[in-house]
């Protein structure tokens, strides 16, 4: 079988340039003051924002004084404030896309802007809130799926206030590095949309595929780690699962 190895810390510990893009949604601002700098912005190769996650950016640029330029704002412009909109337009390298189709949420339609803009990217770090109202945090798990099926060769990371999530596929195996100075000790397994038979290794509770993840009958959170020293854990699921894990920062 066929390894994808998924290495979340890389982007904000490598001196290397890697192939990233940056994604503002709204309600991020946790998260931004977590682990958002200059220099992983900088490095970046696309930066956007989708509508109201404008005004989160520009919430954070006046914080700590400095700017942070996105490459396009996405969206239908009704959650952007008339200050953040008249900021951003007045810089004219700045492209503002409004994408109305009612049908897919704004996180959908700014990563089809970003991969029409630059479809060479292979990852993408999406800053957000997962908190908050449970329909909004469903709407982005959902389009989490639909962007896995539009662009397979994309890899999306989810960063919240205290975990990042991400998708785990069922035709290889997965395996996810987890030694960093920013490594949490909370893992989850979560079988959204279809029942999951999944094998682990690494975990403290591994799973052995006998047993069936389904939201009537088994979902594994609040796992940990097998011992401090372990590097990585391996995952192999039958159908595509989300994998969530906490990280530590000094958080602001």
């Amino acid at each position: 079988m066929d390894r994808f190895d998924y290495k979340p810390y890389e982007f904000f510990e490598s001196n290397e340039s890697l192939n990233y893009g940056i994604m503002i949604l709204n309600f991020s601002l946790g998260s931004l003051r977590n682990l958002l700098t200059k220099e992983l912005w900088k490095k970046a190769i696309i930066r956007g924002c989708a509508d109201g996650g404008s005004n989160i950016l520009k919430t954070y640029s006046d914080e700590i004084n400095d700017k942070f330029l996105p490459d396009y704002i996405s969206g239908d412009f009704d959650s952007i404030n008339e200050n953040t909109f008249e900021y951003y337009k007045s810089i004219s390298n700045i492209d503002f896309i409004e994408t109305s189709d009612q049908n897919a949420t704004d996180f959908t339609k700014c990563v089809r802007v970003m991969m029409k803009k630059n479809s060479t990217i292979t990852n993408l770090l999406v800053f957000c809130s997962l908190g908050g109202r449970f329909d909004h945090t469903a709407s982005i798990i959902h389009s989490l799926y639909i962007l896995n099926d539009n662009y397979p060769n994309l890899q999306i990371y989810l960063i919240t206030d205290y975990d990042i999530s991400f998708l785990l596929h069922s035709t290889k195996l997965n395996r996810i590095s987890i030694q960093s100075k920013y490594n949490g000790n909370v893992c989850s397994l979560l079988p959204f949309g279809k029942s999951a038979h999944v094998k682990t290794q690494g975990l403290k509770w591994n799973l052995n595929k006998t047993q069936e993840l389904n939201f009537t009958k088994l979902v594994s959170s609040s796992n940990t780690y097998e011992s401090e020293t372990t590097s990585y854990v391996d995952v192999d699921t039958d159908s595509d699962i989300i994998w969530t894990m906490t990280y530590e920062c000094d958080r602001k």
